[in-house]
């Protein structure tokens, strides 16, 4: 965290950058991020290789988050949080060049330490948390907005505080970003409660396709582009339809198989897990990672093709324990 402050201090034009598909955690992080560097007297531009996501609008400040990589900008270090791998922030890599100074910020136990500087705390909630003691280690002060962005990146990547990374000193920092105003059932109904009738339609049908295996202890689902196509439903809204298969009682593990709605032949693979079993190992045998819960991976291939191999992959991490 100290060599983390020292190259904020240090640099004076930054890029803030964050995973693919943003979510909670990572836009929320982000946009603070961008505010704290503000304060303090730098320049920042948010970049990243998808919009924010429409459900996600309603937080302050997303029309800061851009897309547009060929766009000149200024910029002497590059910020990644969330990010366990420089492959996971998609087109953005094309900045990534050897006179910028990278600053890896995150709580993924498999980041591979990629940065020049490099701050991982797998024991953090979220990388939210992280910005959190940010602020606070360099007397930043946090407003109302700042931590409503910083909530909701807690709030999400802990599964409403549901999650094993769910720690007392979550729970404490929580409550003291309440402590600037929010109120938490306006936020969860803003975060949770507004979906469309096409993405309850879509949660429809990706529940007719949960399947057991034969053991019973892998509950998995599957999204396909036809899904989408039928229903007109927002694909990102779908982060959370993994907790449908988890929530089974004897499933050990659960996954959830997007296809790619924008084309090409890759399938997006989400991992849960309950009781003693490490999904970062099964992500990790496919080339992802994450936490030892909750993990994920892209892997190219059919729909079918990918599931029977990390179906076989899956059954092989449960024997072995």
């Amino acid at each position: 965290m100290e060599k983390a402050i020292q190259a904020i201090k240090k640099h004076k034009k930054f890029l803030v950058t964050a995973h693919v598909n943003l979510e909670g955690d990572s836009l929320g992080s982000q946009l603070a991020m961008k505010k704290l560097l503000t304060f303090l007297g730098k320049t920042a531009y948010i970049v990243d290789h998808d919009p924010a996501p429409d459900h996600y609008k309603f937080l302050p400040n997303t029309d800061e988050v851009s897309t547009d990589i060929k766009m000149k900008r200024d910029f002497d270090a590059i910020v990644v949080l969330d990010c366990p791998n420089l492959k996971r922030i998609g087109r953005v890599q094309e900045l990534v060049t050897k006179d910028k100074t990278v600053i890896n910020i995150d709580h993924h136990i498999s980041n591979e330490n990629f940065g020049n500087v490099n701050w991982v705390d797998p024991n953090a909630s979220s990388a939210g948390e992280m910005v959190f003691r940010l602020f606070k280690k360099m007397d930043v002060p946090i407003t109302k907005d700042i931590a409503l962005v910083l909530y909701i990146a807690i709030l999400t990547d802990t599964g409403s505080f549901n999650y094993d990374n769910t720690l007392r000193a979550t729970h404490e920092i929580a409550g003291e970003l309440l402590g600037y105003g929010l109120k938490p059932a306006q936020v969860s109904e803003s975060v949770y409660e507004r979906r469309s009738i096409s993405d309850i339609k879509l949660l429809t049908l990706v529940l007719s396709s949960l399947r057991l295996n034969p053991a019973g202890d892998i509950a998995y689902l599957e999204i396909t582009k036809s899904m989408i196509k039928e229903t007109g439903a927002d694909y990102l809204k779908s982060e959370g339809f993994i907790n449908y298969a988890r929530s089974i009682d004897k499933a050990r593990i659960a996954i959830l198989f997007k296809e790619d709605p924008n084309g090409g032949n890759k399938i997006n693979v989400s991992f849960r897990a309950k009781g003693d079993v490490d999904v970062n190992v099964l992500a990790a045998a496919f080339g992802g990672g994450g936490h030892v819960k909750a993990s994920g991976c892209i892997i190219e291939g059919s729909l079918a093709e990918v599931e029977r191999k990390v179906l076989a992959k899956a059954e092989e991490v449960l024997r072995s324990k």
